[in-house]
Order: C-alpha cells, then structure tokens, then sequence
C-alpha cells in the first residue's frame, strides 16, 4: 500500500493497530472485519477501502511485525567486515545469536507463531505469508560462512553454507518452540548467555 496521503496513512495506522491487537489475542479465525471495525471505531466502507478481506489485513500485519522485530539496534550483519581468526568469527556468531534469540522470543512474534500453527492447516497462505516475510538475516549469515570459506577461515564446503546456518540457528529455534508454543509462555525465558556462548563455541569448533 503506496502513496498514502498523510490522512490515509494515519487511517491505516489505526485499522492495523486495531488489527494487531485481535489477531494477536483471539487469533486469527477468532478476529472478523466487523470486530476490527469496531475495535478501530471506523466503518465498515472505511476499512474496505483499505482492506477487501481479512487475509490482506492479515497479511500486511504479519509484514509489519516481522518489519518491526527485524529492525537492527546493532549494525547490520551484512555491514560487518569478514572476520579474520577465530575470535572474531565467534564474537559476530555470538552476537547473532543473542539478536535471533531476542527475536525469536518476542511476545508478539510467539503470538504470530501460535496463529500459524492453529490456522496454517485450513488456511495456508498464511503459511506462506509468513515464509515471504521472514527476515534475512539468515542469508546474511550464510553468506558470511561462504565469504568465510573464501578467506581460508572455516572448512565447509560452499554448497553446505546454508545446511550448516539452519545448524546454527535450530537450537535457538528449538527453544523458542518449546518453551514459547509447547510450554505456553507469552514470552519464555531468553537463553542464557552461558547456553548462547556454548552454542557458539561448539559451532565454530565444528567448521573450523
């Protein structure tokens, strides 16, 4: 949605504001256009105008959440030179574990996760709303081995770069999973720095 006037682009902002709070609370069968209208204290003609089903509502939502738990505080991994030993290999690895760990365990990004789970079986393009939405960071990262397999620092093959970054980051998807959807919490406990900084160690005895 493009080219809003400054009106429009406030309108939007109050619809996805009332949307978010649905979607995220009664999930995403439990929310209609008609509560939103309500919750956003606009009419139906309104929220039409802007949004003609639910899914696109649903959809620029997702996009924004996703937008807004991606936004670096740090430089961005793309911006970071090429390590040069080890220690500098790990520090970035580790530094990228504790921004995908924040963000996996974002109250609003487990909430997003639940709907997925409970309502990707009937309605699967939410599924794949969310897989077009997820961040880059783990390209990022892949392409940061394959620059380090380049430089002689790390010992993979290039064709397994992006095998050995879904390694790296499953342990810290697994806890996100287990504690935030299996376990129930709104917002589980962040890895320890002690757990993140074994990860990191033991993945970088394994690929260098």
């Amino acid at each position: 949605m493009t080219n809003l006037s400054p009106r429009e682009a406030a309108k939007r902002k109050q619809i996805l504001a009332a949307a978010r709070h649905l979607f995220l609370y009664r999930g995403y069968a439990g929310t209609s256009m008609d509560s939103v209208t309500l919750e956003a204290g606009i009419s139906k003609q309104t929220l039409y105008r802007y949004y003609d089903t639910k899914e696109r509502l649903f959809a620029d939502l997702l996009s924004e959440v996703i937008r807004e738990l991606t936004e670096e505080e740090q430089p961005e991994p793309a911006s970071w030179p090429v390590p040069e030993n080890r220690e500098q290999l790990y520090r970035i690895l580790l530094t990228m574990a504790d921004m995908i760990s924040r963000k996996l365990n974002d109250p609003q990004y487990i909430s997003i996760l639940r709907i997925i789970f409970s309502e990707g079986p009937r309605f699967p393009e939410l599924s794949e709303t969310f897989l077009a939405a997820i961040p880059r960071s783990t390209g990022r990262m892949t392409d940061l081995l394959r620059s380090c397999k380049r430089s002689g620092l790390v010992k993979l093959d290039e064709n397994d770069a992006e095998m050995s970054m879904k390694m790296f980051i499953g342990p810290i998807v697994f806890h996100s999973v287990v504690y935030g959807l299996i376990g129930g919490e709104s917002s589980p406990n962040l890895q320890s720095d002690l757990s993140l900084e074994q990860l990191c160690r033991i993945y970088l005895d394994s690929i260098t």
